[in-house]
């Protein structure tokens, strides 16, 4: 019964929709899940075993970096070893019959022969106990004579030493590896053999290996020691250093102004460190750069589900178009019934899907066709009054304006210039605060309103009171509520100007800002102290001027809004400003 009466529930629910939403929406929903379930699948399979493939790979490939670089530390040894072993470079040096300069050109020419066919190596010193140098290179040619420090390092020690970097006069780097010269039969210590290796051959041993998302170096105790910027050879790298190499095998990631870098760090064999070698093996690959694949991948899937959920959705639409189609065929035949009685068919059914809406259009129809016909005759009668209404109000002002127009010519003729501008003041006035029936007139015409009424008020009380204007040039052409300036000027001749003993001044000052137009009506008559604003200020304050000061502000708030309106300043002895605030976005 509870899973009976739970159907009934989620069946009246879903017949709350129509037909054909119902099944668009349970074919995207079904269809979008799997897409969103293979798109995350495939997101964590890309995310979580391609980047370790990736960074396995990483891994793998310092690693045969580094056997290369430890296979090249092998051949400098065993180069070593064939100078130890060479009898000639002995018999050589120890023979005192053969002049230096003969000495020299033997022992160039066997180190010539050893190292006949090998990049690896820029130069060959052999630095005697009593400090005779033989080298490889010539003396004009030859990269510098050894440091007393260094040549006692060698001497001090049993394994081989890594010097600091040299560099030749084209800028070329290499690194000295040095080792004692004895006789290998007799252990007689003869003196020190220095290689100095080319910091290039070390280079392009793994130069290649990231080229396009990465980078990698060579360093030895913190010491760079080979670099694609060869700038930075022979710098150290401090502690907090964020390229400084790891002590385990391993990588870390990084980042910098946004970039994520792996840095990945390979230690060389320490069987290597019995032949005077430490060096760690440092890789800096763009994560982005490095991933860009499955960041591809990943933008394509979404591209194919986007692709895939448009065909879908008009796939869906298609499909509930097909079933729903008789459907609309019976709600466009039940439209054109207009001649016979369909109540006696109408049945209340509490569901609200297409057969629903096919039985009840029908009646919704008759009852508003009905309803509109009554609405019409009875908009045609208003509209007829309101021009007859119309029609009357336009000619007792027409009246008004040709009979004012009559006594301004006829002063004219009379020559009294006083009454003429007068009365065209007063015509002014009318024809610009009647317009025609308008609620609303443009700044400049609100304007030419005050003036008309200013001249009339000048003419009763001359030499009485001065009036300035300050109108921002953006703001004369904007259409605003009609008689909302008058009204307030009128007010501060009557009760602020008249009552003031000597001349008096009104400023009116309109500015348009960021969300409101803004009026000031400022005078210095005398003032009042009925309150600062228009719920505090006493009835007859407020009621004195033609329209109102109250009336005016209701007119602003019915029009606009209740946040806009009239806000009062006054102070005895000093005069009165009304602040006018009305909506920036008017009616056309």
């Amino acid at each position: 019964m509870v899973k009976l009466t739970m159907a009934n529930r989620m069946d009246s629910w879903m017949r709350r929709f129509k037909i054909k939403s119902r099944i668009v929406v349970v074919l995207l929903v079904g269809l979008s899940l799997h897409l969103v379930l293979m798109l995350v699948i495939f997101n964590f399979y890309s995310y979580t075993y391609l980047q370790k493939d990736l960074y396995r790979h990483v891994v793998q490939t310092q690693r045969q970096i580094g056997l290369s670089v430890e296979l090249m530390v092998d051949d400098i040894q065993m180069l070593f070893l064939r100078f130890l072993v060479n009898s000639d470079i002995y018999q050589i040096i120890n023979n005192d019959s053969l002049p230096a300069a003969d000495k020299e050109l033997r022992i160039g020419a066997i180190i010539d022969g050893m190292l006949a066919q090998n990049d690896l190596v820029g130069n060959v010193i052999i630095n005697t106990n009593d400090n005779m140098l033989y080298s490889y290179q010539s003396k004009e040619q030859m990269l510098e004579v050894p440091e007393a420090l260094f040549i006692k390092r060698i001497q001090e020690s049993s394994m081989p030493v890594v010097g600091e970097i040299k560099r030749d006069g084209d800028g070329n780097a290499y690194i000295p590896f040095g080792q004692q010269f004895r006789n290998f039969n007799t252990g007689q210590n003869i003196g020190v053999v220095i290689i100095y290796v080319r910091e290039a051959a070390l280079a392009d041993l793994y130069s290649s290996s990231f080229t396009g998302i990465g980078y990698s170096f060579l360093t030895s105790s913190e010491r760079i020691i080979s670099h694609p910027d060869k700038r930075l050879l022979g710098n150290f790298l401090e502690e907090n250093a964020p390229l400084r190499p790891g002590q385990k095998e391993g990588y870390r990631t990084w980042s910098d102004n946004g970039n994520s870098y792996i840095i990945a760090t390979y230690p060389l064999n320490p069987r290597l460190e019995t032949l005077g070698v430490s060096w760690e093996f440092t890789s800096v690959i763009s994560s982005h750069k490095l991933l860009e694949g499955i960041a591809k991948g990943n933008r394509n899937a979404l591209l194919f589900a986007s692709v895939t959920f448009i065909v879908l959705l008009i796939l869906s639409f298609y499909l509930a178009a097909k079933i729903t189609r008789p459907l609309l065929n019976l709600k466009k035949k039940l439209s054109l019934f207009g001649k016979k009685d369909l109540a006696a068919v109408y049945e209340q059914r509490a569901q609200v899907d297409e057969i629903f809406q096919l039985e009840n259009s029908y009646y919704q129809m008759v009852e508003r066709i009905s309803q509109l016909m009554l609405e019409k005759d009875e908009e045609k009668e208003k509209q007829r009054k309101a021009e007859l209404t119309a029609l009357q109000s336009q000619i007792n002002p027409h009246f008004l304006y040709n009979t004012l127009d009559a006594i301004a010519w006829i002063a004219r003729l009379k020559k009294q210039p006083d009454i003429e501008r007068l009365i065209s003041s007063l015509a002014t006035f009318f024809r610009i605060s009647l317009h025609k029936g308008d609620k609303f007139v443009t700044v400049d015409e609100e304007i030419r309103l005050v003036e008309s009424f200013v001249t009339v008020e000048q003419m009763r009380f001359p030499n009485k009171f001065e009036i300035e204007y300050d109108i921002e040039e953006s703001l004369r052409k904007v259409r605003i509520l009609k008689l909302i300036l008058q009204p307030i000027a009128e007010n501060a001749i009557k009760h602020g100007i008249s009552e003031k003993r000597g001349m008096g001044r009104i400023w009116i000052k309109g500015e348009l800002l960021e969300d409101e137009i803004r009026f000031t009506v400022t005078d210095d008559g005398v003032g009042f102290a009925n309150g600062a604003t228009l719920s505090q200020a006493k009835e007859d304050v407020l009621f004195q001027s033609g329209y109102g000061l109250r009336n005016v502000d209701e007119r602003i708030k019915l029009e606009y809004g209740p946040q806009y309106g009239l806000s009062i300043s006054s102070t005895p002895g000093q005069g009165t400003t009304v602040t006018i605030s009305l909506k920036k976005e008017l009616p056309n």
